[in-house]
């Protein structure tokens, strides 16, 4: 698949696409998640597709390689996307990281005609949120954000450690899987969940390499690693 149809596929907020469903990030903890997003969402914004989207980073560790300002209020998220393609949001007390993502997703909502280009939420480390398992049922909220997201602009990118952090709602709702270094136990998820068998791709996926599983379409493409 050509880079720029990718990343039109993987992060652009648009509704009127098959593939504009929400995105699962799924790798390892130094598996290179972090230069492969920041690699991924850089390349998006030189495309003309993207001149007007703006990107929402959520981490928990309060660490990210964007160049961009940082912000754990909600005010402060709006304030500096009136002027920055990209934002860090770092919450500022873990034990409401959960109230903290339910209100940024709830004021996009409210919000979310104030970019012609739509909004990318990337939700880091949604592992640790309650719900976020395969028999756990996510906040209100975000099974918003999963299922009516596409129709206001608003896509979401989940990254979690494993597949199988993903709560069954993600199934039907999802048009794509970004794959590094996962567990083999994921195998048997996949096949049940998403009707994908993993079993030659996850031995491939070492040393950086990833894949990028269109769900739509049932169609994998494997990539080598990005610059570090």
């Amino acid at each position: 698949m050509e880079q720029n149809e990718l990343l039109k596929q993987m992060l652009l907020p648009d509704g009127d696409s098959s593939h504009s469903l929400s995105v699962a990030f799924a790798a390892r903890s130094g598996s290179g998640k972090s230069t492969l997003l920041t690699r991924l969402v850089m390349d998006a914004r030189k495309m003309e597709e993207f001149k007007e989207t703006r990107f929402i980073y959520v981490s928990i560790k309060q660490e990210s390689y964007f160049d961009a300002p940082a912000v754990s209020d909600i005010d402060s998220m709006w304030k500096q996307l009136e002027k920055q393609p990209i934002v860090n949001f770092f919450p500022p007390d873990p034990e409401f990281y959960e109230v903290d993502i339910d209100e940024i997703i709830e004021s996009l909502f409210k919000y979310h005609d104030r970019s012609e280009g739509g909004y990318v939420l990337i939700l880091d480390d949604i592992n640790i949120v309650k719900g976020f398992d395969s028999r756990g049922q996510p906040s209100p909220s975000v099974k918003k954000l999963a299922v009516a997201g596409r129709s206001m602009g608003i896509r979401g990118v989940f990254i979690t450690h494993r597949i199988a952090n993903l709560p069954r709602i993600m199934n039907g709702n999802t048009s794509a899987l970004i794959m590094m270094s996962v567990s083999s136990m994921d195998i048997d998820y996949g096949k049940k969940i998403f009707g994908q068998d993993f079993t030659d791709l996850i031995p491939e996926l070492t040393d950086y390499r990833w894949a990028y599983v269109d769900l739509i379409n049932e169609k994998t493409y494997q990539f080598n690693p990005v610059a570090r």
